[in-house]
């Protein structure tokens, strides 16, 4: 095996030297010393030099060497990084390609793999990246104790987490910075080829607006008895999930002497579904060679019974849908009584004065669940700002604004007003000229003394119903339409505007 492995390795490092010479980066040629160089490889256990091609943003091209001593470092660089103003609805990922040698894309090398799982063929990474953001400083030990994934600190480097994003694979990154290191590829990969790209991350308007909902309307929220109906449906789905994980962890936990309880009946079950159910068979199956095609879900729901022809797939989904529908009615009705309000009190009130004159009636307390759930809607929406985007100073800014809103929203109208102190009306509209508007109110006048005059033709009555000399200058005005000329009214000009009256 040292041998082999030696022979390996000074094979590695000769193509390597080979394909810096050629400066590209070209495809082998099938033929017996690919196969040899990929089967030493192979039984070396990826103690090789293996070929990482990398691609930089600014059109560079490099060639870089990986073996299990020394991993090799990508470093997100300065002009690499997106713009400052993107950082916190933008990611950087590091995607990676992998060509898998053709010899070794068949059967047998699956069932290696998943006969012997030790064997080099994961793609093993890290990552180091800053300091966690701001909420994980703040409840970081209380959090990490019950979800030990959630604000893992990575700045000493960690394991990498995986994503597929289409034909590659893609290790995330903040917009601050980071780096990674390539610490072992699989044997039967070829070539790799990584570079950095950027990716709009969709989710953080999503955060954003829910935590905005959360934290300005938990109030409503609280008393709603709908968010109770479905706060309740949700939680019992969970609990009754959790307990049913929960005891199967703990009955496997639980074997006495080797023994599974209830293992015949688990065993035989197992054996009937295998022999007589196709889909769960081929299932099995994918999952240890995974050159099979797994059953997808209308395959599953198409099952049938291999005796009676009955849909077992479909029954099966009836009564899931069915217990569900059950749990989830009777979560809702228990917390729509437990976070039910006071009941509106009937008859006399109290009430007394406040302070301002007002009448302040003095209804029952909010209920004690009713005001923690209010509490738990506020620190959630809370943490949903603090954690929504990827960059700690606006996380910051947009929480100080929503705490701070009713204060911004007082001075944005105290400024309003101050800039509207000084205005005249003709800052708001266009003013009409004088002669237009001594026109229109003349026409206006004519026409109302006329459905006046009309009126009072029409019923000669109404004038007795005022004193004598009003009657005597109605019936005048009810005959020609003359009315008395009053004197004009001068009026002092002791501000800026001023009117006559007639």
């Amino acid at each position: 095996m040292y041998a082999s492995s030696m022979l390996a390795s000074k094979f590695s490092k000769a193509s390597v030297v080979a394909a810096s010479k050629r400066a590209t980066v070209g495809r082998c040629k099938t033929g017996p010393m690919k196969r040899a160089a990929w089967l030493l490889a192979f039984l070396s256990g990826g103690r090789a030099e293996q070929l990482v091609e990398f691609h930089g943003r600014d059109g560079e091209r490099e060639l870089l060497t990986v073996t299990s001593d020394r991993p090799e470092r990508l470093c997100l660089r300065a002009f690499e990084q997106p713009p400052f103003y993107a950082w916190p609805v933008m990611q950087v990922y590091l995607g990676i390609q992998l060509k898998v040698i053709e010899e070794s894309s068949g059967s047998g090398n699956q069932l290696f793999s998943w006969l012997f799982p030790g064997q080099t063929s994961r793609l093993q990474l890290d990552v180091q990246t800053q300091s966690p953001g701001l909420l994980c400083r703040i409840v970081g030990p209380w959090i990490g104790r019950l979800l030990p994934g959630v604000c893992k600190d990575c700045s000493s480097r960690c394991p990498a987490r995986l994503h597929r994003r289409g034909e590659q694979l893609a290790v995330f990154l903040p917009p601050t910075g980071g780096c990674v290191y390539i610490r072992k590829v699989p044997a039967d990969v070829e070539r790799v080829r990584v570079a950095w790209h950027w990716h709009l991350d969709l989710s953080v308007f999503v955060f954003l607006m829910a935590g905005l909902t959360l934290v300005l309307a938990w109030r409503p929220l609280s008393e709603s008895s709908v968010f109770h109906a479905g706060l309740g449906g949700l939680g019992s789905l969970v609990l009754i999930g959790t307990m049913v994980s929960f005891w199967i962890v703990k009955s496997a936990r639980g074997t006495l002497h080797g023994t599974i309880p209830f293992g015949r009946w688990l065993t035989t079950l197992a054996a009937a579904v295998f022999a007589f159910i196709p889909a769960a068979r081929n299932v099995i199956l994918a999952w240890a060679w995974r050159w099979l095609p797994a059953p997808d879900w209308h395959t599953w729901l198409s099952m049938r019974d291999p005796f009676f022809e009955l849909p077992v797939g479909w029954l099966v989904f009836g009564v899931v849908i069915l217990i569900c529908l059950v749990l989830v009615h009777l979560g809702a009705g228990l917390a729509i009584r437990y976070f039910a309000s006071a009941p509106e009190p009937q008859g006399e009130v109290e009430f007394l004065i406040g302070s301002d004159g007002r009448r302040v009636d003095l209804l029952p307390p909010v209920p004690v669940a009713q005001r923690i759930l209010g509490w738990t809607i506020w620190l959630s929406g809370l943490g949903l700002l603090l954690s929504g985007t990827h960059s700690d100073i606006c996380s910051a800014m947009l929480v100080v604004a929503v705490l701070l809103k009713d204060h911004v929203i007082h001075l944005v109208c105290l400024v309003k007003m101050w800039r509207e102190a000084e205005v005249q009306p003709k800052d708001l509209h266009d003013l009409m000229p004088a002669s237009q508007m001594h026109a229109e109110a003349s026409a206006a006048t004519a026409q109302a003394l006329a459905q006046l005059q009309n009126y009072l033709k029409e019923h000669p009555t109404v004038v007795r119903k005022v004193r004598e000399d009003t009657e005597l200058t109605l019936r005048r005005f009810s005959v020609d339409g003359s009315l008395p000329l009053q004197p004009e009214v001068p009026v002092a000009a002791t501000s800026r505007s001023s009117c006559c009256l007639q």
